[in-house]
């Protein structure tokens, strides 16, 4: 009797172990996804946050170093317009980590044109006395 139990225990154990192997696998699968998935979020959210804060700081920035003296004077033309335009740009892009740039590239295509409607937006926004922290 104790053989058979013996036999009959190996015989269920032999057959158990392939399934709790895959199910094993199955479920770190699924958790690696899960934190992969979670990582990810996390660095789109700090590259959002990273991206906001650049169009933000070159904003405020070109307007205090170039824009306000042009408007004192009355020299504030469509041509100064589009140099500050690109000034915010390049201060924008100087600010960001190159990895922020990387997922700019991947997220959105275009870099230039992406931070050139952020900056748009932002100066609108700063317009209005209501500076945007979103991306």
């Amino acid at each position: 009797m104790n053989e058979t139990l013996t036999i009959l225990l190996q015989a269920v154990i032999t057959a158990a172990i392939p399934v709790l192997t895959a199910f094993l696998v199955s479920l770190i699968r699924a958790k690696a996804t899960q934190t992969i998935a979670q990582v990810d979020n996390q660095n789109a959210a700090e590259y959002l946050y990273q991206i906001a804060d650049a169009i933000t700081t070159a904003v405020t920035a070109t307007s205090q170093t170039y824009v306000d003296s042009l408007k004192n004077k009355g020299e504030f033309t469509a041509e100064a317009q589009q140099e500050a335009l690109k000034k915010a740009l390049e201060t924008a892009q100087a600010s960001l980590s190159a990895s922020a740039l990387e997922f700019i590239f991947h997220a959105y295509g275009d870099i230039t044109a992406y931070l050139t409607a952020k900056i748009e937006a932002e100066v609108r926004c700063q317009k209005s006395a209501t500076p945007s922290t979103g991306s």
